[in-house]
């Protein structure tokens, strides 16, 4: 039997972006969604699980902080990478004490986000 798909949710304000990466993780044989707003990530989470986000740090509305933490109570075990071009000691400690499995500085290629996102699936077994 095939195991099922890995479930991506890419959330970036910058509509670019998100289509970047859906199309490279889809590629990869990944089920992806994409949301352009904090909160459309976080409707999509409450109707269904995702075993890794995709997360841009700053975005209008809600901030990538927010919508992990939302993201935390909806879906603890979800993996979450944390996407910045806006890589500050400041952000990437909060990142790592918040939790966040990975950081990917923008601006990223193709292979950058297949490789933190396949690292950081296969640490969670």
């Amino acid at each position: 039997m095939t195991p099922p798909k890995k479930k991506i949710l890419i959330v970036d304000d910058a509509g670019p972006v998100v289509v970047l990466c859906v199309n490279v993780l889809q590629a990869l044989g990944y089920a992806v969604k994409g949301a352009n707003r904090g909160e459309a990530a976080v409707e999509l989470m409450r109707k269904e699980p995702f075993d890794l986000m995709v997360l841009d740090y700053k975005m209008p509305g809600m901030t990538g902080f927010e919508v992990f933490a939302q993201a935390r109570l909806l879906h603890p075990n979800m993996a979450v990478v944390l996407v910045t071009g806006h890589g500050t000691p400041e952000i990437i400690n909060e990142a790592n004490r918040l939790g966040l499995h990975a950081i990917l500085l923008k601006p990223f290629t193709s292979d950058e986000l297949r490789g933190t996102v396949e690292k950081v699936l296969a640490d969670r077994g």
